[in-house]
């Protein structure tokens, strides 16, 4: 048997915008998408020209990829590139090899954080989560993709990881053992999260609608275990909303000036709910994001409805509802409402019954990627017939974004 006593576990969630990875009190986020690197000349010629004071390695980073011979910019460096891949699409894992370099990214960037701190990552055991629609055959295809990579030495396997900060031409190289990979759905890192905090490690029956950027996942768990059957992931998320505004302020200009919905996303979080449109002047598009979050929350709770009938012949009750992902902000109270709607709760009823993701002290759009830790923290306190350090808090989100 492996000692584990010395094992870091680490949550994984390869998401169709953002890829995650947690470890402990740190969580690194980046973009999901790699693309091809610039030459060496060229990459010269662009740290000359490079104005940025952001020299952070998840944002400059380049992992090498064995397989092509080449490097891979990762991230937010693929702004540099001519041909990028965004190798999830709806949830789904398309691209194996370059997942596989977005995951060595993930626990190369979580190394250097951990490092810092003086809790070198030595040894590592990883929640992976996947979507519903994935099924067991594509992941376990990519779990033996990842397991060829490894490096097999007395009896161990381990991942050796090369990777390159193109702003500072610095390069780095690390080797961790992989000990175990253990999958479940994402949503039911969310539940994870729950059962270690305010569950207090017991059995409630909980409803996960998670809502990201491209998908939304419905996760009922019964018993401590998925409801497979009325378990499904579905193509609409924040870019369904964002894509109809821009239909709606095209058409408005009399299809001459196309706004792209990134920027429209981009005003999401500050809540400015204004754009100069050329021709049209100042468009404010507060009342078709009221009208498509409206339209959306109903379809929402038009499968909840359905699954708590489907659950009540069989006995079942939900103890808990929790929505989160990167959707919930625009979401979260127009569901709540529905569903206090549905059963004529009161409102300290539904205050109770809808949990509020704050009040874990994780942002819902992180909370599947802690949880998915924390499966992996109960996996090892198992080999190692231990009791399960239930405690987490997330002190430190490293992101590719700009900083401010």
């Amino acid at each position: 048997m492996n000692d584990l006593t010395n094992a870091s576990p680490i949550g994984c969630e390869l998401g169709t915008s953002s890829s995650k990875f947690c470890c402990e009190d740190t969580l690194v986020i980046f973009s999901s998408v790699v693309g091809d690197s610039l030459t060496e000349k060229m990459e010269e010629s662009w740290r000359l020209m490079n104005r940025s004071k952001d020299s952070r390695w998840v944002r400059n980073l380049a992992i090498f990829d064995d397989s092509r011979n080449s490097w891979r910019y990762v991230g937010a460096m693929t702004r540099n590139s001519d041909r990028v891949n965004w190798f999830t699409d709806q949830g789904l894992i398309r691209d194996y090899d370059d997942a596989f370099l977005s995951t060595k990214a993930g626990i190369f960037l979580l190394a250097l954080e951990m490092e810092k701190r003086e809790r070198p990552i030595k040894q590592i055991c990883i929640g992976f989560g996947i979507t519903v629609r994935h099924g067991e055959n594509v992941i376990e295809n990519f779990f033996s993709f990842m397991k060829d990579k490894l490096i097999v030495r007395d009896g161990k396997k381990f991942l050796t990881i090369k990777a390159k900060n193109v702003a500072l031409n610095e390069i780095k190289e690390i080797e961790v053992e992989l000990v175990f990979s253990v999958m479940q759905y994402q949503a039911y890192g969310a539940y994870m999260a729950l059962l270690f905090s305010k569950y207090n490690m017991n059995v409630y029956n909980t409803y996960i609608i998670d809502i990201g950027h491209g998908t939304w996942i419905k996760l009922p768990i019964i018993e401590n275990e998925a409801e497979i059957n009325l378990s499904d992931s579905f193509t609409a998320g924040v870019h369904t909303i964002t894509k109809n505004i821009s239909r709606v302020i095209f058409e408005s200009s009399a299809q001459k000036f196309k706004i792209p919905e990134q920027r429209i996303m981009e005003r999401l979080p500050s809540k400015d709910y204004k754009l100069e449109v050329p021709g049209i002047g100042v468009y404010d598009f507060t009342k078709y994001l009221q009208h498509e979050s409206q339209m959306m929350a109903k379809s929402i709770i038009q499968q909840i409805s359905n699954d708590i009938s489907l659950l009540s012949q069989k006995g079942h009750t939900i103890d808990y509802y929790f929505i989160i992902g990167g959707g919930s902000h625009l979401l979260s109270d127009t569901i709540r409402t529905e569903i206090g709607k549905y059963f004529g709760w009161s409102e300290d009823v539904l205050s109770q019954k809808v949990i509020d993701p704050q009040t874990l002290g994780v942002d819902p759009r992180y909370i599947n990627c802690v949880g998915l830790m924390l499966l992996a923290r109960d996996q090892i306190a198992i080999e190692l017939n231990k009791e399960v350090d239930a405690g987490f808090a997330i002190k430190n989100v490293i992101q590719d974004v700009m900083n401010a």
